[in-house]
């Protein structure tokens, strides 16, 4: 398990260990004796289990990232030996395009995993580009603008049968500084949200989940669906709330082989007056890649992608995917004709084989555009 933590902040830096001489499994052996350790406690307790590393990454958003991050990992006194580690995780990151993120994620499970309290404290100073909204703004529109968020979200699950969940919890988003180009299309349009404002809700959730792994998943099925209620009498300065569904199916359409085949169908849905930065973006290194995340946007999202991942030789692995996608301002305004494609493939090294964990490097075409991006784990 530590090994799949390290990895989770090592990311790209495994991936330039061929100059050395030793494997990368050797690198990833030597930097957790010196990053990661346990803090016994009495015997009737689980270890605490911890890891410290570095960060590196890359995707068009950010242009190359890098940072620190670091887990802990335990388990409560009674916890049955099935039950998985509760984790605390933290990463830093500054950007090549003078991003600032910071983000505490958490996940505590009790014994037998009868409830499960899952949240997330984010802060980010991100300049990024606006094209305006809707489903066909032209690449003449890009503009750079500034913003920053702290968003602090919250969901307690209780188990209700099997693998079903269900939750509720609160949201709170503050976004400010917000600093749209002078005469540009962001400020004399001047959408919800264009100034400083809070987002104050309820938020509710059903899960499934059977997945055999859940970074690299082989087989099993994900079912989330999400409810983000936000209300003036509640704080809010805006009505509106967000639905967000994300279903995952995975299998190996082959006894003898090692191949999966994975499909994904997802959709955020924004209902009233929704600021601007928390409409439905399209693109990103998880669905609908190729586009920079936010190229378009609207009220709604739908995207479906189907990923091929298959072994080429002992750690190498190679994919190919495919998706569609599209914003709307209303799910009868989608049209099939108008749907956006994604396409590409890339490759995977298997950093560590007990945990399936692989480091990823895929090439996506979309709409008129292209994009690389280099990451730890799946997108899906």
């Amino acid at each position: 398990m530590q090994r799949f933590l390290l990895a989770l902040f090592l990311g790209v830096l495994l991936s330039h260990t061929a100059i050395a001489q030793f494997s990368i499994t050797d690198l990833a052996d030597k930097v957790i004796d010196t990053f990661s350790g346990s803090i016994e406690r009495d015997s009737s307790a689980y270890p605490i289990s911890y890891v410290v590393a570095p960060l590196l990454a890359y995707s068009p958003e950010t242009s190359v990232q890098f940072g620190l991050g670091s887990v802990l990992l335990f388990k409560p006194k009674n916890a049955l030996p099935e039950d998985r580690s509760s984790t605390l995780f933290f990463a830093a990151r500054y950007t090549l395009n003078q991003q600032i993120t910071a983000s505490p994620t958490y996940a505590v499970f009790s014994p037998g995993e009868t409830y499960t309290h899952r949240g997330k404290i984010n802060f980010r100073k991100f300049p990024q580009f606006y094209y305006g909204i809707g489903n066909d703004t032209p690449e003449s529109n890009e503009e750079l603008y500034g913003i920053n968020t702290l968003s602090i979200e919250h969901v307690s699950y209780r188990n209700i049968f099997g693998k079903l969940y269900a939750g509720a919890g609160l949201r709170f988003l503050r976004s400010y500084n917000i600093a749209p180009a002078p005469g540009g299309l962001l400020e004399t349009t001047a959408p919800t949200g264009i100034r400083a404002n809070s987002a104050i809700g309820m938020d509710f959730g059903l899960l499934y989940d059977n997945r055999n792994n859940l970074t690299s998943t082989t087989t099993g099925i994900l079912a989330e669906f999400r409810q983000q209620i936000h209300r003036k009498f509640l704080g809010s300065d805006n009505d509106y709330s967000l639905t967000k569904l994300d279903v995952r199916n995975y299998w190996a359409p082959f006894k003898k082989r090692n191949d999966i085949l994975a499909m994904q169908l997802f959709a955020h849905l924004s209902f009233g007056d929704t600021p601007f930065n928390e409409l439905a973006p399209l693109g990103g290194d998880v669905i609908m890649r190729g586009y920079y995340l936010g190229r378009y946007l609207d009220q709604k999202l739908v995207a479906a992608q189907a990923e091929y991942r298959m072994q080429v030789w002992k750690k190498l692995n190679a994919v190919a995917f495919v998706g569609f996608g599209d914003v709307s301002p209303r799910l009868a305004a989608f049209s099939f004709d108008e749907l956006k494609h994604s396409i590409g493939a890339g490759l995977r090294y298997q950093v560590l084989p007990e945990e399936n964990l692989n480091i990823r490097f895929d090439y996506a075409f979309g709409q008129g555009t292209q994009n690389f991006y280099i990451n730890i784990s799946e997108a899906f």
